[in-house]
């Protein structure tokens, strides 16, 4: 690797290293100063331009409006977590103008039976995930600490998960017994766990899954009925998904179901970030990726 991408890669390693920091502190005095030089040092590679770094202070700037100032009224606060959902979504969908996502892989094959697998390194919908919490204090409002208990609960969901969802991706032709350990998992890796994994869970499950959880104790619903809609949510929203057709996205569908179950279960964000890791890696390491040719 030429020092010319590794320059181009430095925004995304230390955006990363930002999102472990944002797990081991909770102090904006010192998460604030870290954030802006970020998005100085992106400014400066060419990750974001002036109309990118002007839609993330705006972002900023409506998410603390909001969670600083919610209105007694509650049809009001439910307008504006609707609008900052439909933002975030926006964001993640790429459709915010300003930014350069770096592709990092073009077209490679993961195996010789795979179809061609082209990744993203996607600065946009991760750091509208990180205005998200640290505008919402959304670590800080988790009570339950992240304890043997729920690592056991993490580790079972996943579980669960990979046995209901492999077996319908085999079944459906979608996947093959596939194991391998190519030389870009590190890379991938990376990648999955913090511009894929933490970037979604924090927007649909923490974000939109939560306030839709506030709601449903509220009026006496199922609990369950956030997780659906979330999950729905999860695979409709975002193009990545939609590309896969009506299989992928139902695939979607389930696997955001257990992603959901587990954050409702341990109230830990953590744990739907490593469910959704697990499964993905699973699928990676164990299973044709990202699919069969056809």
């Amino acid at each position: 690797m030429n020092l010319q991408a590794i320059s181009s890669l430095l925004p995304y390693f230390t955006l990363g290293l930002f999102i472990v920091g944002l797990f081991l502190t909770r102090s904006r005095i010192i998460l604030a100063p870290l954030f802006a030089a970020q998005l100085v040092f992106a400014f400066i590679q060419g990750v974001i331009n002036p109309l990118g770094l002007f839609a993330i202070v705006a972002f900023w700037g409506l998410c603390t409006l909001h969670w600083r100032h919610l209105s007694t009224k509650e049809w009001y606060n439910l307008i504006r977590i609707f609008a900052l959902s439909l933002v975030a979504i926006a964001f993640a969908s790429h459709m915010v103008p300003g930014f350069h996502n770096l592709r990092f892989f073009t077209g490679i094959l993961i195996s010789p039976s795979a179809a061609p697998f082209t990744m993203y390194l996607n600065f946009d919908k991760t750091i509208a995930a990180v205005v998200l919490v640290m505008a919402s204090g959304l670590f800080v409002r988790q009570a339950n600490p992240f304890g043997m208990k729920t690592l056991r609960n993490t580790v079972l969901i996943s579980a669960l998960c990979i046995a209901v969802l492999i077996p319908l991706t085999i079944l459906s032709g979608y996947v093959q017994f596939d194991p391998k350990f190519p030389e870009v998992f590190w890379f991938w890796a990376f990648n999955n766990l913090y511009f894929v994994c933490f970037a979604e869970e924090v927007i649909f499950r923490g974000m939109i899954q939560s306030h839709l959880m506030t709601l449903a104790h509220r009026w006496k619903l199922s609990p369950f009925i956030p997780i659906v809609i979330s999950a729905i949510l999860f695979a409709v929203a975002l193009p990545g998904h939609r590309q896969g057709g009506v299989d992928f996205m139902a695939f979607t569908v389930v696997a955001g179901l257990f992603y959901g179950y587990a954050y409702h279960r341990t109230r830990r964000l953590e744990s739907a970030i490593l469910v959704h890791f697990i499964v993905n890696v699973t699928h990676f390491l164990f299973f044709t990726y990202p699919m069969l040719a056809r």
